[in-house]
């Protein structure tokens, strides 16, 4: 008689795929790259056929709904061989590049915090973004001579919070100045529009993430290419 444990042979095999597909992606999903140890489980465990074959199944539905969230929540995987400024398109392109000619200097690091802050909240991992906001505007002091960058950090991480407790507008918020226009992808909305002001603070408070990253962290760019739907989203 066939041990029904050696059909666990394709749990292994599924396992390994989505710890690949897990793998390749900018962002890491740390419980698909760990779905590989649990399914050895199955050549362990005592060989009751009818609980076998049941756990079997169980695992293979949570491996569909795992490589549902994996495209969900960490995006699609990189095409091969795309890098490079070439891959990023207008009018994105063209915002980062006058960023890199209107900005002022910041370091590598907090240039990986915006790449970082812009990742988590385009895939809706708000808390994320807040934490790593902190972070940045802590060290974005010693480390930056672009203000308007700083007001990007506190304005994104304002909006995460609203939208991780479901909240609505608030009567005040977070904008960026007159003097930061230079730096910012769309025009000022004016002051009687309140609902304008608000959501457009916030599209230009991500795209300036998105160019300072750009400009200033190579190492972060496959993220960010991740992520461009998003961004040009945003410039529309």
């Amino acid at each position: 008689m066939i041990d029904v444990r050696i059909f666990a042979i394709g749990c292994v095999i599924g396992s390994l795929i989505l710890a690949y597909l897990a793998w390749i992606r900018p962002q890491k999903d740390i419980v698909a790259l760990s779905t590989p140890i649990y399914s050895f489980l199955f050549f362990v465990a005592p060989s009751d056929v009818s609980v076998t074959i049941f756990l079997e199944l169980l695992y293979a539905v949570s491996l569909t709904i795992l490589l549902i969230r994996l495209n969900l929540r960490f995006g699609e995987a990189p095409e091969s061989g795309r890098s490079g400024e070439t891959v990023l398109k207008d009018p994105l392109k063209s915002y980062c590049e006058t960023v890199r000619g209107n900005g002022g200097e910041i370091s590598h690091e907090v240039a990986h915090f915006a790449a970082v802050v812009f990742a988590r909240f385009a895939q809706g991992e708000y808390l994320a973004a807040v934490s790593v906001a902190d972070a940045a505007t802590a060290d974005i002091e010693g480390n930056s001579t672009f203000p308007a960058l700083k007001t990007a950090f506190c304005i994104v991480r304002e909006h995460a919070i609203l939208l991780e407790e479901s909240a609505g507008q608030p009567d005040a918020f977070l904008e960026f100045s007159t003097p930061d226009a230079g730096a910012l992808a769309k025009p000022l909305p004016p002051q009687n529009k309140i609902n304008d002001r608000f959501e457009v603070s916030l599209e230009n408070a991500l795209l300036l993430l998105f160019a300072a990253a750009w400009n200033g962290s190579e190492k972060d760019r496959l993220l960010l290419l991740n992520g461009q739907s998003f961004a040009q989203k945003l410039m529309q």
